[in-house]
């Protein structure tokens, strides 16, 4: 079993942040796996190898199977994701636009939508399938990747402009960002600005700043279980805990200490796989 973040090639890095590679086992025996799933600052695209994955979305009940396979933008609201006794995958996490940049796909339209990757990319995401669930240890997984990715990469004809990268400085510091400022660096309307972003991320920058702002507010408790709430509220930005407890409940749809608890029961951490893996 494993649970191992993966940096990608080299060439590769700009757009895509992080392979994870995933395999758990329970016993039969045991109820099914519930990971918490709360809307969080991430697109990507995931590989399942062994197993199927449901996800549960709490705010209406619906139960919906993944695709084996599929292509993602960013959730709009909390999910529960039941897995099977043995499940195995690989996720890969992209910068914020880089799908857009890869595939020229407005985001808008995968916002909170997991698109069976054949509809998109066609058969040739047969071989990457294949190649998958063959491979017979963990370390090839993310070198299959790597050249099924480098050679869709050297297909993009435009480089990267820096409004580009904004979804990148957005969530490395959302409480730092200047939506004005950065359109006029950019020159470009406000308006103008904002209609680019949403097609390039899902949402407006000042929707996705504030999920950024959430999700570091849940990552730094995650990883830092010592601090407490305010402190936490007064390290990424907000200006009292209320708010941040507003966010939470957005989000997550429960209170931060419930996140953090349901957190510490997600599948991975049951099975102690990696004692320094925290995030989703």
């Amino acid at each position: 079993m494993i649970c191992q973040r993966i940096i990608p090639a080299p060439d590769l890095r700009q757009y895509i942040k992080e392979y994870l590679v995933l395999h758990m086992k329970f016993g039969k025996d045991i109820p099914t796996p519930i990971k918490a799933y709360p809307v969080n600052p991430e697109e990507g695209m995931t590989f399942v190898i062994r197993g199927t994955k449901t996800a549960e979305t709490v705010e209406t009940g619906e139960f919906k199977v993944r695709p084996r396979t599929c292509i993602f933008g960013l959730p709009a609201t909390r999910q529960n994701l039941h897995l099977p006794s043995e499940y195995m995958m690989v996720h890969v996490r992209f910068h914020p636009g880089a799908i857009h940049k890869l595939l020229r796909i407005p985001m808008y339209e995968l916002l909170h939508q997991y698109v069976e990757a054949q509809a998109i990319l066609g058969r040739e995401i047969d071989d990457v399938e294949d190649q998958l669930a063959n491979a017979t240890v963990y370390d090839e997984l993310p070198r299959i990747l790597d050249r099924y990715f480098t050679k869709k990469v050297a297909r993009v004809k435009v480089g990267f402009e820096p409004i580009d990268r904004i979804g990148s400085v957005i969530l490395a510091n959302p409480q730092g960002f200047s939506l004005s400022q950065t359109a006029n660096d950019a020159c470009l309307s406000f308006r103008q600005f904002e209609k680019r972003f949403e097609r390039q991320v899902g949402v407006t920058p000042k929707y996705f700043a504030r999920i950024c702002r959430f999700y570091q507010a849940y990552e730094l408790k995650d990883t830092r279980q010592d601090l407490d709430w305010l402190s936490i509220a007064v390290n990424t930005g907000y200006t009292d805990y209320q708010h941040l407890v507003k966010d939470f409940k957005r989000f997550a749809g429960v209170t931060p200490n419930m996140l953090i608890k349901e957190s510490n029961l997600n599948p991975e951490r049951r099975l102690k796989l990696n004692a320094e893996f925290v995030g989703l």
